[in-house]
């Protein structure tokens, strides 16, 4: 073994980390390069027949009114409820709750919103929906008032609910989604202020928030002071701020870059992710770090309205609803991955033209999400804190490292890949070595990134959540159960749910490019090492001969 090992190593075509690979016995599994967000978007199954028993221009008549939650009162006919906001997390009884701000639509959308409050809704088996409203999340002093309503699930199985703009920014805690829900006491602060809230338990077991500017902040306990953190981005970004400078948005001839907004954010795949809003141009963007504070990489331009026959499609239709807002974007998780995106949105200007007695609204709408996919393409192999659980991908690059999948540079040449936003590139190229990652939320510790950060590395011994690696052990998932493990497989990712166990499809922490593409199956692996061995066999038989 230790011949071949050395022979293999003394090939020049073979780098040091595809030997390892290949000695291992694992395929060369890779992936298709990063695409921009709303490529990983599906067809909409329906929940109910199309109808048109509700509010709403042409382009979003028929619809599923069933699909999330709004108030149809008959064709033509005003709502009597605002929704907006529209977090959803799935309980271990298997109902979604939902949680959103709600507001009389008996005013102007535009300044009804100030009165809001954070209502809770329930599917029963379907997270698509139909979403039954119950009632009030919290009452605070007698009021439910709230804005930006947002949920979150914490590593020890409880729940938190996010309130801010309207109120002071409160975190209310529970272990039931149904509640009862107390808020910190004293009300937790922060240095980057308290609008547009986005909170997440981080892997190393402290938590985060970001806000409407993009900008950071860490507290050790849950009601802790939130202390700013400075972002360390491979983009020129704006001042204390995770947001890029941007100077062109695809398919915008005018952009103003107007009230950058809405962020959310998420660890899956051992990455975190933040989406955000540029509702002045009607737009979202992506943004993403192997830490959640440092390495941030841009995936550039996300989503727009514009693109609607992209997002907004029925499976198994041609029918598609043309929504002309689109904020307070949220991710909903299950098994480690993300599988829906959730949107508030309105037929028309929401500001100016969601008014009493006109045949416009709101509602809160759910898509599906291709996230192992979006996984594969983007994690780093780490296990997920909080609601991600389970399956973390394996394997595709190395954890962390300095450049990342693609360096600073995008497969364009230009900085962060230009303002289309495909970071990632095919292949990663380089970046430096992969750093071991902190001791994950469930206990078990991160995968180092092994030779090569943006090559995808080779693997830690050890790994949370199906990381690449010898063997890659699981961390804690949401519920407190165990996450899959990896097997033998380096960079294996383990079943899709948090109990099995298995090599799952075995995608390999080497990234052998040919041609820029990583090599995309076991049999591609075997076929290299029969390729290699070949010469060694026939030396030896030459040998023989003489």
């Amino acid at each position: 073994m230790d011949n071949l090992r050395g022979y293999l190593t003394r090939r020049k075509s073979l780098p040091t980390v595809c030997v390892a690979a290949l000695l291992a016995g694992v395929s060369l599994a890779g992936t298709a390069s990063a695409k921009p967000f709303e490529e990983y978007i599906k067809p909409t199954p329906t929940v109910a027949p199309l109808s048109s028993a509700t509010w709403g221009v042409a382009g979003v008549i028929p619809r599923d009114i069933s699909n999330g939650i709004e108030s149809a009162m008959g064709a033509g006919v005003h709502p009597q409820w605002y929704y907006w906001d529209g977090e959803i997390i799935r309980a271990q009884d298997g109902k979604y709750h939902m949680f959103m701000s709600t507001f009389d639509a008996n005013s102007n959308f535009g300044s009804a919103w100030t009165g809001s409050d954070a209502y809770h809704a329930i599917s029963q088996t379907n997270v698509l929906g139909p979403y039954v409203r119950q009632d009030y999340v919290y009452a605070n002093n007698g009021s439910h008032k709230g804005h930006n309503v947002s949920a979150a699930q914490l590593s020890d199985g409880s729940y938190v609910v996010v309130v801010s703009e309207i109120v002071p920014f409160q975190l209310y805690k529970s272990t039931s989604l149904d509640g009862p829900w107390t808020g910190c006491s004293p009300a937790p602060t922060s240095d980057v202020g308290a609008s547009n809230i986005s909170f997440i338990e981080r892997h190393d077991g402290k938590f985060e928030i970001t806000e409407r500017n993009g900008g950071l902040a860490v507290a050790d306990t849950l009601c802790g002071h939130y202390v700013r953190q400075q972002p360390k981005t491979t983009y020129t970004a704006h001042s204390n701020s995770v947001y890029p400078v941007r100077t062109s948005i695809p398919g915008v001839s005018n952009p103003t870059y107007a009230y950058e907004e809405d962020p959310h954010i998420w660890r899956s795949g051992g990455t975190y992710h933040i989406i955000y809003s540029g509702s002045g141009d009607r737009v979202g963007w992506h943004v993403y770090s192997p830490d959640g504070l440092t390495g941030w990489k841009d995936n550039g331009y996300a989503w727009s309205g514009r693109d609607y026959q992209k997002i907004f499609c029925y499976d198994g239709t041609t029918t598609c609803t043309a929504w002309y807002k689109m904020e307070r974007p949220g991710v909903v998780l299950e098994d480690g991955h993300p599988t829906h995106i959730t949107w508030a949105v309105s037929d028309v200007d929401k500001d100016n033209q969601v008014l009493p007695g006109t045949n416009h609204g709101t509602k809160v709408i759910v898509v599906p999400f291709d996230g192992v996919a979006f996984d594969t393409d983007f994690g780093t192999g780490g296990g997920d804190a909080g609601a991600g659980g389970a399956a973390g991908t394996g394997g595709t690059t190395g954890a962390g490292g300095g450049s990342g999948r693609d360096g600073a540079t995008g497969m364009d040449g230009s900085p962060s890949g230009g303002a289309g936003g495909n970071v990632s590139g095919d292949a990663g190229r380089g970046g430096t070595t992969g750093a071991g990652g902190a001791t994950a939320a469930g206990g078990s510790t991160s995968s180092n990134g092994g030779v090569s950060g943006g090559n995808g590395g080779a693997g830690g011994a050890t790994s949370s959540g199906n990381a690449g690696g010898v063997s890659g052990s699981g961390g804690r998932a949401s519920g407190g159960t165990t996450s899959s493990t990896g097997g033998a497989s380096a960079g294996g990712h383990g079943g899709s749910s948090s109990t099995s166990t298995g090599a799952g499809s075995s995608s390999s922490g080497c990234s052998c490019t040919v041609q820029g593409r990583r090599r995309a199956s076991g049999i591609g692996s075997l076929l290299m090492l029969g390729l290699v061995l070949l010469p060694l066999f026939r030396r030896r038989r030459s040998v023989k001969a003489r």
